[in-house]
């Protein structure tokens, strides 16, 4: 049974207990139904909400309705009477509901209209929120580059403060500076006017001691050049021979460049036959390099040869150990087959000696025979 088929009956049932005056409970349509009265229960509950808009004249109210103790004419009558009331509650929830649905028409114009004023006045009223969001954020803006500035305008006062406490403290400073270096420099100029009268006073003494010397070397220096006239006249004559000693030296000089000429000729000859004679000399390195190398390689070879003989006489020792051994070997079997041999030839000849006895006895037994 589907669920719509089973709702269907649970219906039927409780329309006919509740036609028959009696209480709809779930246990009694259970046991109806012969369900279980959970689910009898659920679809109770949607009978319950669905009765008022069910209750309308159909076939199945024409029916009398039973009562147990009452006479068939009363139960008549009283169907009568319960279904007259039941038309004018119809038509009375009929009427009601028109009403209803008249009201919740103009409700629901008016509801449309209210809600429509009030979109708009939404619309209106988010529209200046936004404008006065936008204003806010500007006011926000400008409160914040305002804070700025003044934050700016008071680290600039703050450092104009300093910076004036700085300067003022500098002028004291300058100020005090100044003082004491207006004093040293007073302190300087007495000082300096007294050297300048000293230096004046040790000027002019100086000068005197030099108007004295300058006498002094003014006869000195007529001395002195009377003794340099003199010393002019020799050494014009120191320059003339010196002169002629260097013409002496000049032809000297010329001979002897010749003969360096010369020289270098011979020289230049000597280095063109050195230079010959290092070509034969390298060149005989050259081959004599060559020969050392043939004789490494020679001394090379003689002692791979060398190795080789010796590892030769050594396989010579060897084998001839061994052949000496083999030797010994054989001769030894040899002594023992010519041993082997001569027991042979011994009994061989004893063997014969034997026929030779039995040839003699054959030939007496035949000759007694």
């Amino acid at each position: 049974m589907d669920k719509e088929q089973l709702k269907s009956r649970v219906y039927e049932v409780a329309d006919d207990l509740l036609l028959s005056a009696s209480y709809p409970r779930s246990e009694a349509i259970a046991e109806t139904l012969e369900i279980e009265s959970e689910e009898v229960s659920r679809y109770l509950s949607q009978w319950w909400y669905e009765l008022p808009q069910r209750i309308v004249m159909t076939d199945r109210t024409d029916r009398a309705i039973s009562v147990p103790g009452m006479p068939d004419t009363l139960a008549q009558a009283f169907t009568r009477i319960w279904l007259h009331a039941l038309q004018e509650a119809n038509s009375k929830v009929n009427f009601t509901r028109q009403m209803v649905d008249v009201g919740l028409e103009e409700d629901r114009r008016v509801n449309d209209d209210a809600l429509q004023k009030s979109q708009h006045l939404y619309l209106e009223l988010e529209s200046r929120y936004r404008e006065q969001s936008l204003k806010l954020e500007e006011s926000r803006e400008q409160f914040k580059a305002l804070e700025a500035e003044i934050a700016v305008l008071k680290n600039n006062l703050a450092i104009e403060t300093n910076t004036r406490k700085k300067e003022e403290q500098s002028r004291v400073t300058i100020e005090h500076e100044l003082a004491q270096l207006r004093k040293a420099h007073d302190d300087a100029k007495r000082v300096f006017d007294q050297r300048i009268k000293d230096e004046q006073r040790h000027m002019m003494e100086a000068i005197a001691k030099e108007e004295v010397d300058t006498r002094y070397y003014r006869n000195t220096l007529e001395k002195v050049r009377e003794e340099a006239s003199k010393k002019e006249s020799e050494l014009v004559r120191e320059i003339h021979d010196l002169q002629a000693r260097i013409a002496r030296k000049d032809v000297k000089t010329d001979t002897l460049k010749s003969q360096v000429k010369s020289q270098e000729a011979e020289l230049l000859k000597y280095k063109q036959d050195s230079g010959v004679l290092q070509r034969d000399l390298s060149r005989v390195n050259a081959q004599l390099l060559t020969e050392v190398n043939k004789t490494k390689r020679l001394e090379a070879k003689v002692k791979e040869l060398q190795e080789d003989i010796r590892r030769l006489n050594q396989k010579h020792i060897t084998a001839s150990n061994e052949n000496a051994k083999r030797e010994n070997i054989l001769r030894s079997q040899l002594v023992e087959k010519e041993n082997i041999i001569i027991r042979a030839e011994a009994k061989v000849n004893s063997l014969e000696k034997r026929i030779i006895s039995n040839d003699e006895e054959i030939r007496r037994l035949s000759s007694r025979v």
